[in-house]
């Protein structure tokens, strides 16, 4: 079980977030995105994010004061922030968010690209923005500057995050795969694990399993029946206060083949030549270079951040010139892929002051199951 996140850490992000807006020319930040919410507000909702007619947004002013603005219906169970603006319906919501803008000054940006989303519809937006009277600039790149570097708390969460998807792996390759189930009657069992093992919600379960299917990467579970004899990979995620696990590991119902073996330690001798190469001054496209494998094509990336977000920066990306930093964390993910299998052994990464720490200790090997049917 996680402690709440200190007043200190949570005064530590707005600063930080507010010398970053200033260093862009912007006077604070209005956000709506639930990830950006969470990490500037230090609360966690769950249904109004789902419920589109009443969105909770924060304002941020250049001195790090927070102010959130929600819905009446909204439990905020006195949360750490500065302010609240309420309104009574979801008409309301513009002319709340306006005077929670008043004392942000007049040069206010909100998240206007680079992997954020606005969490209002365009309309509101738009309403927001008119009463505003300036147009808003862009607060994203401050955000993620911010957001970029973990603490030692976000880092305990992930921890605990990829842990859980450590133990759902161990029990999975110990008999909870079947022949003769489905694809679709696996991924709820995934699902369930990871809640028995731990994880305040489950993410995603992405699987494929059967010869043609293996370019199936970002895939939801079918109706497929799974076969003993053929390869079953699995990408999964849960969250543990809001923070995210990433692992992606494979099996066989039977025995893999030399071929698929083959494959695989070709995979996970890349794998392990990326983490290596993870050390705080080091640039982002040497851990690339590092982890490429010669003639396999990489779908975009070699990896992503991870965080609030399931994808965040820093990409780990050939040619990048992010330089690595304690406290950052990112996936290391080289890929191969052929008519028998996917072979993938996701890897994620912390950068230490001294080097890395790597979160993920599931076996990177194919697993040998021998299944229940």
């Amino acid at each position: 079980m996680t402690e709440p996140f200190s007043v200190a850490e949570l005064s530590a992000r707005r600063v930080r977030t507010a010398a970053g807006l200033a260093a862009a020319g912007l006077t604070g930040a209005l956000v709506s995105d639930p990830a950006n919410v969470r990490y500037l507000g230090g609360f966690a909702l769950e249904q109004p994010w789902i419920s589109r007619t009443r969105p909770t947004l924060l304002v941020l002013d250049g001195t790090g004061r927070v102010t959130v603005v929600a819905s009446e219906a909204v439990a905020l169970d006195d949360p750490p922030v500065d302010a609240i603006v309420r309104y009574a319906v979801p008409r309301d919501l513009p002319a709340a968010a306006a005077r929670a803008l008043a004392a942000a000054g007049d040069g206010v940006g909100a998240e206007l690209g680079g992997e954020h989303r606005i969490g209002t519809g365009l309309d509101e937006h738009r309403a927001i923005e008119a009463l505003y009277d300036r147009p808003f600039g862009d607060a994203g790149p401050a955000l993620w500057a911010a957001r970029l570097v973990k603490s030692e708390a976000e880092l305990q969460r992930l921890r605990a995050a990829s842990a859980i998807g450590d133990r759902v792996y161990a029990r999975l390759f110990g008999g909870e795969i079947r022949a003769g189930e489905t694809e679709r009657e696996l991924g709820r069992r995934v699902r369930r694990l990871m809640l028995e093992e731990g994880a305040d919600e489950p993410g995603w379960v992405m699987l494929t399993s059967g010869r043609g299917s293996y370019d199936r990467l970002l895939s939801a579970p079918r109706d497929r029946v799974l076969r003993r004899d053929e390869l079953i990979w699995l990408d999964i995620a849960c969250r543990v206060d809001g923070y995210w696990s990433d692992h992606s590991r494979a099996c066989v119902v039977g025995r893999p083949s030399a071929e698929q073996i083959a494959c695989q330690e070709i995979v996970v001798d890349a794998t392990r030549r990326g983490v290596a190469a993870v050390a705080p001054g080091v640039a982002m496209g040497q851990v690339a270079a590092a982890a490429a494998i010669p003639g396999e094509a990489a779908p975009g990336r070699l990896g992503h951040g991870l965080g609030l977000g399931t994808t965040e920066p820093p990409d780990v990306i050939a040619g990048s010139d992010v330089v690595l930093e304690p406290g950052m964390v990112f996936t290391v993910e080289p890929i191969a892929v052929r008519a028998h299998g996917m072979y993938q052994a996701e890897a994620v990464v912390a950068v230490t002051a001294n080097g890395h720490e790597l979160l993920t200790g599931a076996p990177s090997e194919i697993t040998a199951v021998a299944g229940r049917r």
